[in-house]
């Protein structure tokens, strides 16, 4: 049976069990008998005070405050402006809030120096806050909460992190997250602090923003002179956002835009804010990329013209300087390009000449003005080659632009001053090609290789291109939740739990855990292939072989479902949100898929001449009408509040680059007809169909086949008409369903597929075979004979372990077998990869030698004589993140010879290894080696990785029967 066809049969569940979350205990409480200060209530909204000395950011975030109150309760609250003096000196009947500044603020360091609240502990951190409710702070009051922050953004990190625990989401504006409406908040006597971060400077690229962000801001402010609609209105928008998450840093929209002269005040008010501006990785010396074409004179070429190209680098940190600014430093070629005459020598040339402008202009030592370099694209080359730069110069090394970092921090390079970065993509536009349109980031991924960043000591920097940031609002909120504090994901299953508590403070606790299991399902179905992808031939789901295409479809469609019915269940002011952020890009996912799984499948079918190829062909139709609607109903909702954001095309890829406008592959229409012979038959496994063969064959079935693998064949319809059948088996243990019915194709209809059991208690043992008889009762005479091999066989008792079946034992890399058989210093990273999970070393666990070290066994039984048995391994699709230690692993079987595999080949850090556009497409690195002879019985398969680099996912030993599909076969029976 068809698994597409008949998708009632795959009944799974609608979430997987509640996962419990937990988080550091706030000190608002919100019900009407609530006790400590009461904060808000019927017409009653506090009164803020900023001391009048304090940063002009501090009364900015004050008025935001002021507002969040009034967003929950549905009354604002007052911002005053007043001196510790009169502070004293008022009374009022309004409760009262004080936000400020540690030496900076007269009423934070009155209280401290009164002993009222601890402002030593928080004193020149950075970015550090603490607010509680201060008893007795002057006479004449009972008590106040205090808000402070050591510095300008810990100051607003204070203050947000309470809009937050009242209700308001970072995400309010961006992903309309409604407040969550309070008739009273309370807050006890609890200190409540955080800081400083893991990460110093943290932040977020808009990059390739073009059409959908660009398009949509065109809607929403006006161009500026040079006709970027990227201007001061727009960017509080972003700094706002960017500060509520806790983050400090920004490279602005960079396309066709120029940060600093599209509106004039960004550059202040970025500062205003506390945000730090940077600029990409090709973009030197704060200038955007734009400016040269416009004010550059002469050619981008530092050997040709030299003083050209200083006297532009010269106006950035000119123009900058009294600015919170991170300087790029370094040269690439025009355009985002590899420059056709810089080497080793003229980079650090180019390098020393930017730093001494940086000293000279601004006016302060080296390591106090904050500047990175790149290490980006070919730029790592000219760094393993041996260039030289200054210590205080922060290294940002990147990943692939797919998500694997490329380098990270070895030997002496974590001791630099400037310290390391990384710069990751969620977006990218390039080979092998771009993904610019929704989500298709597995968050465990991230969680994955930002802990080896981390732990490597990559610490002073990490940022995101998160494209349009519409669509990429959940990976980039985990990233900066993860650079604001490591600590809370240091647990292997964090990322689910931060999914649970993320999705509650979005849309209500009910929403918790069930956001949790959908998105952590969708990661894993987008890790298999992001859309982009789908259109490479042929197509990488297997239609034949372990029912691929079609299970992985039916996943889409289930948790469709699942996301739909959560959707349905919320409450009605949260549904819009949940739906941008959630149930839209599975619903769009899933659509994408259909196209290309029924397409491939329709080629399966016309070839073996169903009728219903052509109802797959209109199905594909269909779908790509649904996702046109789709794109309408995103740009409509809100009263147009997104329009055109969601404009960038996604269907019908033939290159790296985006198409013009989104299309069909190709529909190859069923035509011809059956001549009389009406009834088809065809069966799991085989391209073939009666009556083209008159007999044919399963796979064979196991007591010990995966769980998820049923037998099946279909009856289907080759021409239009109606015909009766009847299957009966030769034996009496094995049955089907649907054994007899009527096929029609103008009533009724026209496949119907049959499960295939077998009564294990009564089959045989040992190999036998069973047969099948399908006959055409309108057509006496005309019979199908299908074939089911029977592999009843039997392990010992005493074994422990994965067995045979069909030729084929397949293993999710986490199921080896316990210590002290394997080692227990390797880590399971739940929900990573493509099926199941990952394995692999700590991030600071060191290179091992092979055979030896920290091992992981498999045993396994098998029931046939191979004589050339293979080992094909599954790894994701990780760089050699240390190029002194590639990615390795070792493997033995039985205690016998051992085999090590280079799993990444080596470069010079300038372009890609070999191999690598078909392990980042695919998502997986698959290494198959010959292991020989192997005999029936028990085995042990040992498997060291070499690295902490590499992530395991799956082991497969092939006795003769493993097939070609993108993920393997599924996983064996494990006794």
């Amino acid at each position: 049976m068809a698994p597409f066809l008949e998708l009632a049969a795959l009944a799974l569940t609608l979430f997987t069990p509640a996962i419990a979350y937990t988080e550091k205990p706030s000190i608002f409480s919100f019900s009407a008998a609530g006790t400590g200060l009461q904060l808000g209530g019927a017409n009653l909204a506090p009164e803020i005070r900023v001391a009048p000395n304090d940063l002009p950011g501090v009364k900015r975030v004050a008025n935001d405050l002021a507002l969040d109150f009034g967003r929950v309760l549905g009354v604002n609250g007052t911002v005053v402006v007043a001196d510790w003096n009169s502070t004293i000196s008022q009374k009022g009947t309004k409760p009262i809030i004080l936000v400020g500044t540690v030496g900076q603020s007269s009423l934070i360091d009155n209280l401290g120096s009164t002993k009222k609240f601890d402002t030593v502990s928080i004193a020149n951190k950075w970015e550090t806050f603490a607010y509680q409710v201060v008893q007795s702070p002057w006479e004449g009051s009972s008590s106040v909460l205090a808000i402070a922050g050591s510095d300008l953004r810990g100051t607003a990190y204070g203050v947000y992190d309470v809009s937050g625990k009242i209700g308001v989401s970072p995400w309010h504006y961006w992903a309309d997250v409604p407040a969550k409406k309070k008739q009273y908040i309370w807050a006890n006597s609890d200190t409540y602090t955080e800081g400083p971060p893991s990460v110093r400077y943290r932040g977020i690229f808009l990059n390739d923003e073009s059409p959908g962000l660009t398009g949509w801001g065109r809607t929403k402010f006006t161009p500026s002179q040079y006709g970027s609609p990227f201007v001061l209105d727009f960017y509080k928008l972003i700094f706002e956002l960017i500060l509520r998450m806790k983050g400090n840093y920004l490279w602005p929209a960079m396309w066709s835009s120029m940060f600093y002269l599209d509106d004039t005040r960004n550059g202040p008010t970025a500062t205003e804010y506390g945000i730090f501006v940077g600029t990409s990785h090709h973009e030197p010396m704060a200038r955007a990329d734009k400016e040269q074409g416009r004010f550059l004179r002469g050619s981008w070429d530092w050997r040709s013209n030299k003083a050209g190209v200083q006297a532009f680098m010269q106006e950035g940190p000119t123009r900058a300087k009294n600015w919170s600014t991170i300087y790029t430093v370094g040269m690439r070629g025009s355009g985002d390009a590899a420059s056709p005459s810089l080497n080793s020598q003229a980079l650090e040339e180019v390098i020393a000449w930017q730093q001494q402008t940086l000293t000279k202009t601004i006016g302060k030592p080296l390591s106090e003005i904050p500047h990175a370099w790149m290490m980006y694209k070919e730029v790592p080359g000219y760094w393993q080659k041996g260039m030289k730069v200054s210590d205080d110069v922060t290294i940002v090394w990147s990943d692939d632009n797919r998500g694997n970092i490329r380098r990270v921090p070895i030997g002496n390079e974590g001791n630099r001053v400037g310290g390391t970065g990384m710069y990751y993509h969620f977006d990218y536009v390039g080979d092998p090609r771009n993904y610019k349109w929704i989500n298709t980031i597995q968050l465990q991924k991230t969680w994955e290789q930002m802990t080896l960043a981390y732990d490597s000591g990559v610490d002073k920097l990490w940022i995101a291109n998160v494209g349009d940031l519409k669509g990429l609002e959940l990976p980039t909120a985990h990233f900066m939740a993860m650079a604001w504090d490591r600590k809370a994901f240091t647990d292997l299953d964090s990322t689910k739990k931060w999914l649970g508590v993320w999705g509650a403070r979005q849309w209500g606790e009910l929403a918790g855990d069930t956001t949790a299991s959908i998105m952590t399902r969708y990661g894993k179905l987008t890790a298999r292939m992001k859309y982009e992808d789908l259109s490479r031939t042929p197509f990488a789901f297997d239609t034949i072989s372990y029912d691929e295409a079609e299970l992985n479809f039916n996943e889409w469609t289930s948790l469709l479902k699942n996301a739909q019915a959560v959707h349905d269940a919320l409450p009605s002011d949260v549904k819009t949100s949940f739906w941008e952020v959630v149930l839209h890009p599975i619903m769009a996912g899933r659509g994408v898929y259909e196209i290309y799984t029924k397409v491939a499948l329709a080629g399966t079918y016309r070839g073996q001449h169903r009728v219903s190829a052509n109802k797959l062909l209109r199905d594909v139709q269909a779908a790509f009408s649904a996702d046109q609607a789709i794109t309408r109903q995103y740009h409509s909702i809100l009263s147009g509040k997104w329009n055109n954001v969601m404009a960038q095309t996604h269907i019908g890829y033939n290159n790296w680059q985006e198409p013009a406008s989104n299309s069909l592959p190709g529909l190859t229409w069923l035509t011809t007809q059956a001549k009389n012979a009406l009834m088809g038959v065809a069966v799991q496994g085989s391209s073939g169909a009666f009556p083209g063969s008159a007999s044919l064959t399963l796979p064979a079935a196991s007591p010990y086949m995966a769980p998820s693998d049923q037998r099946w064949l279909d009856v289907f319809a080759r021409d239009n008409g109606t015909f009766s059948y009847r299957i009966t088996s030769n034996t009496s243990f094995v049955s089907v369903t649907n054994a007899q019915n009527t096929i029609s194709t103008t009533s009724g209809a026209t496949d119907i597929g049959s499960l295939i059991s077998v009564d294990w208690s009564k089959a045989p043992v040992g190999n036998t075979a069973a047969s099948l008889s399908i006959a055409n009762l309108n057509a006496p005479g005309t019979t199908a004979t299908v074939i089911l091999p029977i592999q009843n066989n039997n392990v010992p008792d005493d074994f422990k372990g994965h067995v045979e079946a069909n030729n084929v034992v397949s293993i999710e890399a986490e199921h080896f077998a316990p210590p002290p058989a394997s080692s227990s210093a390797y880590l399971v990273i739940p929900d990573y990869g493509r099926t199941l999970s990952g394995v692999k070393l700590p991030p600071k666990t060191p290179s091992q030698q092979a055979g030896k070290g920290h091992v992981l066994s498999y045993p396994f039984y098998t029931f046939s004589t191979a004589t050339a048995a293979t080992l094909t391994v599954y790894l994701a699709p990780s760089e050699n993140a240390n190029p002194n230690s590639p990615n390795k692993y070792t493997f033995g079987i039985d205690g016998g010879s051992q085999t090590t595999v280079q799993t990444v080949g080596m470069t010079d850090g300038s372009t890609q290894p070999q191999g690598w556009s078909d392990a980042v497409v695919k998502g997986s690195y698959v290494k198959t080696n010959n292991i020989g002879r192997l005999n029936p019985g028990k085995h042990e398969l040992k498997v060291w990785l070499l690295e902490p680099t590499m992530v395991i996912t799956k082991v497969v030993i092939d006795v003769g029967g493993l097939k070609s599909s993108l993920m393997g076969p599924p996983e064996s029976a494990q006794v």
